[in-house]
């Protein structure tokens, strides 16, 4: 399996989990150029929007942790691109950025509010 679809099958993985955990998924993939998020839904339960970040491995590492899959660069294009959402839709309510990791066909981890300081 390529890298592309290795990471379309964990981005299928978890906008399955969250629809199980009743957020209404949104959009995929969503591109501004060279920025995108990968899920948008809407968390029914404390009824804000979340920007998903979803992470695919081939394997479960703790020497490896999730949120060092993110880097600066990635955090701060990530921000960017939920802003130019948020102004495209003229979104105005509350929000956050989780991340999902898949590995071995289920989420493993989801780290809600990486941060939601751009609004």
């Amino acid at each position: 399996m390529t890298t592309q679809q290795t990471g379309s099958l964990g981005e299928e993985i978890a906008a399955s989990y969250l629809a199980s955990k009743q957020y209404e998924i949104r959009e995929r993939n969503v591109h501004f150029q060279k920025l995108e998020i990968d899920i948008v839904a809407y968390d029914r339960t404390e009824k804000m929007m979340v920007f998903a970040e979803v992470k695919t491995r081939g394997h479960h590492s703790e020497q490896y942790p999730i949120h060092t899959a993110i880097d600066r660069r990635k955090w701060k294009a990530m921000r960017r691109a939920v802003a130019r959402w948020v102004n495209l839709h003229r979104y105005e309510g509350s929000g956050r950025i989780d991340m999902l990791s898949v590995c071995e066909g289920r989420v493993v981890e989801h780290i809600k509010d990486l941060g939601s300081d751009f609004y």
